[in-house]
């Protein structure tokens, strides 16, 4: 599925060109991001948009 592929790319730093980014712009500013630091907070988060985009597809083109 194209969507999964899409909202799971938030898990990992490398996972989309905006986490790289935002890493990027952190590290400019001094911060230093941990790859177990943002996957520990990217997780929750996918987790939160991928469920509801799995279950509306499976309401929409369900079985």
């Amino acid at each position: 599925m194209d969507s999964g592929a899409t909202l799971g790319g938030n898990c990992t730093p490398i996972g989309a060109s905006a986490n790289i980014t935002g890493i990027g712009i952190l590290r400019k500013a001094g911060y230093e991001v941990q790859n177990s630091d943002f996957i520990k907070i990217g997780i929750p988060f996918t987790l939160s948009a991928v469920i509801p985009a799995y279950i509306y597809l499976w309401l929409i083109f369900g079985m």
